[in-house]
């Protein structure tokens, strides 16, 4: 077999692979959305069915009567500051580390990337005697502050790395040029590091959004407690009908998938950028 034979069966080979992975990630949403959209009667029907004879939004009429947009908001609320908290604080201490030399940088690093191996579970007692005592239970800005202290090491050490990628001469020009290292910070380093503020600001939202377990003990007042704590409400209310699970699966998952698609060039560089330095 020739070189350009080769080629072509190799090319084939990474084309099917990619589709039956695709298949296989795909699936389940699918399956999710078809049933999110079967009348009750059709959800275990026998032999199931991919694509629903009849379409129904019954199970979404469901979240709308139980104030669904309410916990949406919620979750975009704290979600949106999370990301703004995590970005500034992230973005200045990750320059820090990449750019000065100080006693004890490195253990600092291993202290980021030790703190980010912690499971969460494991601190939510402590954190909630702290939370209960400082009386920020129940409130918004109680699971800001939380999501931004769990996740800032990341966008820590993210952001550091790919700080380390800009060239210094092009700071110190602007530095040259009169601005102060605020200014340079803001007008030059930022700008040029879109693509990792983006991916950094992608895994905040994603955790932030789809969290569940520190949602659930530090609220319980149904005023602003988030999405996934209404789609878990649901289950309860609901029994083991599948209708309005799978809806809210769906409206929890829907502004995800629009908002990586939207960004998605901008994720994939961001997380490739950090690795070439130069």
């Amino acid at each position: 077999m020739n070189y350009q034979g080769r080629i072509l069966i190799r090319r084939g080979v990474d084309v099917v692979v990619t589709v039956v992975i695709a298949i296989i990630c795909l699936f389940p949403i699918l399956w999710g959305l078809s049933t999110s959209l079967k009348p009750t009667r059709d959800i275990m029907a026998y032999p199931p069915k991919l694509i629903p004879e009849t379409i129904s939004f019954d199970h979404y009429r469901t979240l709308w009567d139980q104030n669904i947009l309410h916990y949406v908001m919620n979750s975009a609320l704290v979600s949106v500051f999370t990301i703004v908290a995590c970005l500034l604080i992230g973005s200045l201490a990750a320059y820090a580390l990449a750019r000065f030399r100080f006693k004890g940088k490195g253990f600092v690093m291993v202290v980021i990337v030790a703190v980010m191996s912690v499971p969460i579970s494991s601190l939510l007692v402590p954190t909630f005697s702290f939370m209960a005592n400082v009386q920020l239970l129940n409130t918004r800005l109680g699971l800001v502050l939380l999501y931004t202290a769990y996740e800032l090491p990341m966008a820590v050490w993210l952001l550091s790395a790919f700080f380390q990628t800009i060239p210094v001469e092009l700071e110190r020009a602007a530095m040259i040029d009169g601005y102060s290292r605020l200014q340079t910070i803001r007008r030059v380093v930022l700008p040029l590091s879109r693509t990792g503020l983006v991916a950094a600001g992608l895994f905040v939202l994603t955790f932030t959004w789809n969290d569940f377990v520190v949602a659930l003990v530090m609220t319980t007042n149904d005023s602003v407690r988030t999405l996934p704590i209404a789609i878990y409400n649901f289950l309860g209310y609901y029994g083991r009908e599948w209708g309005p699970l799978t809806a809210g699966a769906m409206v929890s998952i829907i502004p995800l998938i629009v908002i990586f698609v939207l960004f998605q060039r901008y994720f994939l560089s961001g997380m490739t950028g950090g690795s070439v330095k130069g």
